[in-house]
């Protein structure tokens, strides 16, 4: 075999490895993000898992303060890592939004869980839904805290429904109107005063200075 020969052989060679080595390279690259993205995903789920039990407990309050006659009978000596039963919130009905996967219990205007930290919470002014060109006004924090019922009400748009369960009857709304207003202690309401309707208020997202208004209008009742 003749130097050029060789030459011309040994250079192949050297191609053939170098084609190895890149490809190998890209399977460790496509292998590494492949992994890489199932690792997000399986976190990701295991996120919204502990998001969604946490949620289940939200119902059940320790302690709650302010709360009449719920004295407990006196014993001797009690264990000292004995603690209190908890207390199941006493809701009267739910208020349910389909668009942003929203069902949360509402409690009596009288309750002592009708509180803006405890539950959505039903304004004293307010009327119940089945209250004929009434108001059913309700107010919860949004944010990313455990009691920001009212988180996603951003993502909800004009023409979008809500169901009030209430009474055995199951109620029909659809938003006509959303609005922002500046927070100075008071909200002016823009509702036609001849439909029943219901008023959403939270915290504007992504915005501590203003107060979002989402006005509702009943249309139609079912009993469950």
């Amino acid at each position: 075999m003749s130097t050029r020969e060789k030459i011309q052989r040994n250079s192949r060679g050297k191609f053939i490895v170098i084609g190895s080595l890149l490809m190998i390279f890209g399977i460790a690259l496509l292998s590494f993000s492949y992994f890489k993205e199932k690792k997000i995903q399986a976190f990701e789920t295991m996120n919204l898992q502990l998001s969604s039990i946490n949620q289940k407990e939200e119902t059940v309050i320790e302690d709650p303060p302010d709360v009449e006659n719920l004295e407990e009978e006196p014993v001797e000596e009690p264990p000292q890592e004995e603690t209190p039963a908890p207390v199941v919130i006493p809701y009267i009905g739910t208020l349910e939004i389909p668009q942003i996967n929203l069902k949360r219990g509402f409690v009596a205007k009288d309750s002592p869980y009708n509180n803006i930290n405890y539950a959505i919470t039903t304004l004293p002014s307010s009327t119940y839904p089945d209250v004929e060109k009434g108001n059913f006004i309700l107010v919860a924090h949004s944010g990313s805290a455990a009691i920001s019922f009212f988180r996603n009400l951003y993502k909800l748009a004009v023409g979008d429904a809500a169901y009030v369960e209430y009474n055995n009857v199951r109620y029909q709304y659809r938003i006509v109107n959303i609005y922002y207003v500046e927070k100075t202690g008071s909200v002016a309401l823009r509702r036609n005063y001849d439909k029943t309707t219901m008023t959403l208020i939270t915290c504007t997202y992504q915005d501590d200075t203003k107060q979002t208004v989402y006005i509702l209008e009943q249309e139609s009742q079912m009993p469950l």
